[in-house]
């Protein structure tokens, strides 16, 4: 009996694999305008059924006629508008976790930072190292601002946070700013800066594939101890440093994930046991770089510290930032609800309670990868849009140059 259910099984999956690879191929092939279509019904069709609640803030209607409305357009916009449609309908439905994504063809030679006073160059390559640090003003003379207004669209408004998170991403993507009709890749495209000593000044710049910028930029290695302990090992998902002349613990959790070389569990049985046998005055868990994962690995040191007499809000320290999404979020929760821990840094982008439990599917021309919640995840009390801090310290430009961290000096000093 067995053996004939696990046939049955196995003929079942062949068949709906079978009548998905039919299914998927109806959307296939045809002229530009005709594939494009495809993949605006496939979006349009699968979208909905795969995700778990697809309108929550957008009704089924409204979706629609979005869609429907870009359809019409197709003959008369290019590529990279009918992409920036997707990513805009797309994000129209709420979901932080819902989202579209295509590998840039383009970029310019830049990494951003939204600074508290600004959008600021943090990393460039040799050619423009003129911008390095220089503050954002304009591109193809549009107004910082206004370009923010043209990109908003595409981003899950959720909170302040995710827009300084994410905005930045776009700020780089040639094909997305084209999309959205900020720039005209027929010619050099002006940037406009101004530097820390007030100066201002244009670097005209045509973007390039991505591939010939990799390992072109200035800070491509990694960050030696001359730089704050947040900007170290950014490589590892997690790690710890004990700061002797302060007897601090700082633990940095940068993705909830395990590590190939030792387990989470054996970390952090690793890490506890040190406290257990060094004098340690404050203990600092650092999640502002923390985009989620898995959730269950924070509970063995939950346990230890609600019976350690760290568990106060002048020892037990935890640091959030805009990065902090998804599953670290939940962490968040459970330790503000079962420790007496201080926490410290910016508000996050993701929220305690979010959809979550991510698949993807391509759409079958275009390859444009579509993100998607599968689950909804209620764990706080509140239905707060964001996770704030105690105290908020934010980074300036100043601090990023110098290499300072005010959000560990604050806690240190405190």
């Amino acid at each position: 009996m067995n053996k004939f259910i696990k046939i049955i099984i196995c003929i079942s999956i062949i068949c709906s694999a079978l009548s998905l690879a039919a299914c998927e191929t109806q959307y296939l092939g045809g002229s530009r305008d005709t594939r494009w279509e495809k993949d605006l019904n496939y979006l349009q069709n699968a979208l909905p059924q795969k995700h778990v609640d697809a309108f929550p803030k957008i009704s089924e209607n409204n979706f629609n006629s979005e869609m429907e409305n870009l359809k019409n357009s197709i003959s008369k916009l290019n590529d990279d508008e009918i992409t920036a449609g997707i990513y805009r309908i797309t994000a129209s439905l709420g979901d932080s976790h819902t989202s579209a994504y295509k590998k840039p063809d383009h970029i310019y030679p830049f990494e951003f930072y939204y600074f508290k006073d600004g959008i600021y160059v943090i990393n460039t390559t040799a050619q423009y190292k003129r911008s390095l640090y220089g503050k954002l003003l304009k591109i193809d003379d549009m107004d910082v601002e206004k370009v923010k207004e043209h990109i908003l669209p595409l981003i899950v408004k959720d909170n302040y946070a995710m827009i300084k998170k994410s905005l930045p991403k776009y700020l780089m993507n040639a094909d997305i700013l084209h999309g959205l009709k900020i720039v005209n890749p027929a010619k050099n495209t002006a940037f406009t800066f101004k530097d820390i000593h007030g100066n201002i000044f244009d670097l005209n710049i045509d973007p390039k594939p991505a591939h010939d910028l990799k390992g072109k930029f200035i800070a491509a290695g990694k960050p030696d101890s001359s730089y704050p302990l947040y900007r170290q090992k950014s490589n590892l998902n997690y790690w710890y440093e004990y700061v002797e002349s302060k007897k601090l613990l700082y633990f940095k959790y940068n993705k909830c994930e395990e590590e190939e070389n030792e387990s989470l569990e054996d970390f952090t049985n690793k890490m506890l046991k040190f406290m257990d046998t060094h004098p340690v005055d404050k203990f600092v868990i650092d999640m502002r770089d923390n985009p989620g994962g898995s959730d269950k690995y924070m509970n063995s040191i939950i346990q230890w510290i609600k019976s350690n007499k760290l568990n106060n809000k002048d020892r037990f320290f935890v640091i959030t930032g805009r990065a902090t999404f998804s599953s670290a979020l939940i962490n968040l929760v459970q330790l503000r609800d079962e420790t007496n821990a201080s926490f410290v840094g910016e508000e996050t982008s993701g929220k305690p309670n979010h959809f979550g439990a991510v698949r993807t599917f391509d759409l079958p021309n275009s390859k444009i990868s579509i993100q998607y919640s599968t689950q909804f995840n209620r764990i706080s009390r509140d239905n707060d849009n964001t996770f704030s801090p105690d105290k908020i310290v934010e980074i300036s430009i100043e601090d990023y140059i110098n290499k300072r961290d005010p959000v560990l000096n604050y806690i240190t000093n405190k």
